[in-house]
């Protein structure tokens, strides 16, 4: 249980991340969080870096050695996924699942972001953001890699 919150935990505050065709690292984070405030899994997965995706994939696998009891631990936190839907879902697939679900639109609706400082060395940046959710405030720092073109989210800028 406590992997599946740790994920959802970065997914939530993934809102200070992202990627955007063209634009700045800056530019990625807005929209990031506005995919995330209007549940749009598809666009906010569309911001997420390959490594990002790989780490997604190492929940999911962890999922799916006991999909009926997975299922049954996400519904707990609303995510609602049938346990026979999980062994065939790619990383992408949980991903958009879970930022698409009513409970993340809840949580990330009357969420604020703040851009602090941005670096960029090549394809490689780092933005502080300030997310204020459910009325708390964290500052962190965000990894944003350039892939393809668009400014991606690497790392969270957490401990999990």
């Amino acid at each position: 249980m406590y992997r599946i919150t740790a994920l959802f935990a970065a997914l939530t505050l993934v809102a200070a991340c992202g990627g955007s065709e063209g634009g700045t690292p800056g530019d990625a984070v807005t929209g990031m969080f506005d995919a995330l405030r209007a549940g749009d899994g598809e666009t906010a997965v569309e911001y997420m870096s390959s490594s990002a995706l790989v780490e997604m994939e190492a929940q999911l696998e962890m999922l799916k050695v006991d999909p009926e009891t997975s299922s049954q631990q996400l519904a707990l936190i609303g995510i609602d996924i049938d346990a026979g839907d999980i062994p065939g879902m790619t990383a992408r697939d949980f991903a958009v699942v879970m930022i698409s679900s009513p409970m993340m639109k809840s949580v990330m609706e009357t969420a604020e972001v703040s851009i602090g400082e941005v670096s960029i060395d090549g394809d490689l940046a780092r933005v502080e953001v300030t997310t204020t959710v459910m009325g708390e405030s964290e500052t962190h720092t965000i990894d944003v890699v350039m892939e393809d073109g668009r400014w991606k989210v690497t790392e969270f800028g957490m401990n999990m």
